[in-house]
């Protein structure tokens, strides 16, 4: 078998072929779309191609398998270690891909399905819009201040109008310009809200993410990003795996007799952690009572309230994933501690 490297960029792509000796069959630069793509991978037969996981590795798999080769998507943090050159071109990085390919030395990542892919991307959207919506709001504000004046705290659903009546009571000749933003703002928040109803009408009707809702604090924008990351629960075997993927795992350092465990890693999948976190804060603060809610709130008063939150947010993590990978419902008051706290 021959091996392929893919460096993928937006705009041009770096390909590096090689033979089970090693020895370099073609390197060359192209456009980052099918046709010079296939161009590139014709005359070799089915390739093994290693891919770095990035936005656009998943389309380049799909493409490439549709021609009949064998993608690999690679771990970017295992490859961008493995690359590192003191002469770093995207050619090199093409080689050292492919010779990845060859020696078996990778991590490959999994690949989701369409519908996970789908569902991240939608919820993806969401976040852009509340992003959007968030950053006009600050501009609004920052324009005032400049003027000396302050909105202060108030209501989302006041928000408009109290800009607009403070505009047109001290500086009306910005009025057009701050009605231009908060039409942004306004169109920002509605739209995110119409993909939230949308994900909720949806959710009722998807068994997974009504399994995993029955978790206090897990509502449907925290079971649709649990079911769009994990994909499949039976890629993992354990759950230190599950906490590990979405990066709520404890970093651990061994050398010798040194054995040290940090802050978390926070590596993997950040819209899952950043809702993985706001479930455990809605359970601790507004769950129903339960044994996960009573170990979280008892490790609040030892460690405070921040590290009871991620600590809980990391329970989550692997209780979900239990009750995916097992078919099972949540019980409140399990009979082992253990599986009280996931």
């Amino acid at each position: 078998m021959n091996y392929c490297g893919i460096d993928v960029a937006n705009v041009t792509s770096a390909v590096c072929i090689i033979d089970g000796q090693g020895k370099v069959l073609r390197q060359v630069s192209i456009a980052t779309d099918v046709g010079d793509l296939a161009e590139a991978l014709s005359g070799f037969g089915r390739l093994r191609i290693m891919i770095e996981a990035s936005p656009l590795a998943e389309w380049v798999a799909t493409q490439v398998e549709a021609m009949g080769h064998e993608p690999v998507l690679v771990d970017a943090r295992a490859a961008k270690h493995l690359v590192s050159s003191a002469k770093k071109t995207d050619a090199r990085d093409a080689h050292t891909l492919a010779q990845m390919g060859r020696s078996g030395w990778y991590t490959a990542v999994h690949r989701k399905s369409a519908s996970a892919r789908m569902l991240r991307s939608r919820l993806q959207g969401r976040q852009a819009l509340l992003r959007t919506a968030k950053a006009s709001a600050a501009s609004i504000r920052g324009l005032l201040r400049a003027h000396g004046i302050r909105v202060g705290r108030v209501a989302e659903g006041a928000f408009a109008s109290r800009v607009r009546q403070l505009v047109g009571e001290t500086v009306a000749e910005l009025a057009e310009t701050i009605e231009a933003l908060l039409a942004v703002w306004q169109q920002s928040r509605a739209a995110a809200v119409a993909l939230e109803r949308a994900l909720r009408r949806e959710g009722r009707q998807d068994a997974v993410r009504q399994r995993l809702q029955g978790v206090p604090g897990v509502g449907p924008l925290v079971s649709s990003a649990y079911q769009a990351t994990i994909d499949d629960p039976r890629r993992f075997e354990t759950a230190r795996q599950v906490a590990d993927y979405v990066g709520l795992a404890p970093r651990v350092y061994q050398s010798g007799e040194l054995d040290k465990r940090g802050r978390i890693s926070r590596e993997g999948d950040t819209l899952l952690r950043w809702h993985l976190v706001e479930a455990a804060h809605v359970l601790l603060t507004r769950g129903p009572d339960c044994a996960l809610k009573r170990w979280g709130l008892a490790l609040a008063q030892r460690k405070g309230a921040s590290k009871a939150k991620v600590a809980v947010a990391r329970k989550l993590a692997v209780l979900l994933w239990r009750l995916w990978r097992r078919d099972e419902d949540f019980q409140a008051w399990p009979e082992s501690a253990g599986a009280a706290a996931g």
